[in-house]
């Protein structure tokens, strides 16, 4: 699992790339659809107030670092691993 400071220099890394503003309002947008989710299915639980916000408070990590690893985390390791698979694949010809 990658620590904090891993997410965040592959989310600069991917970053570059992807300076679409319109993509990085949607990634917000979506976090926070996400949330709305939650709370409504706390809601209608008839969860008292303090188990809504309990409920999305312990979701609010799990769906941010999944939306980190979809988005930031998982393009960048698929490309290092095409990178070793490649340098394999020429150390072996040679």
């Amino acid at each position: 699992m990658a620590g904090l400071m891993e997410v965040f220099l592959l989310k600069d890394r991917v970053s570059r790339d992807r300076d679409n503003i319109f993509l990085i309002l949607f990634e917000k947008a979506f976090i926070l659809i996400s949330l709305l989710i939650v709370l409504l299915i706390g809601v209608s639980l008839n969860l008292p107030g303090w188990g809504v916000v309990a409920l999305v408070g312990a979701s609010l990590g799990p769906i941010v670092y999944g939306h980190y690893y979809v988005i930031y985390i998982r393009p960048v390791k698929k490309k290092q691993n095409l990178d070793v698979e490649k340098k394999k694949g020429k150390t072996k010809r040679k």
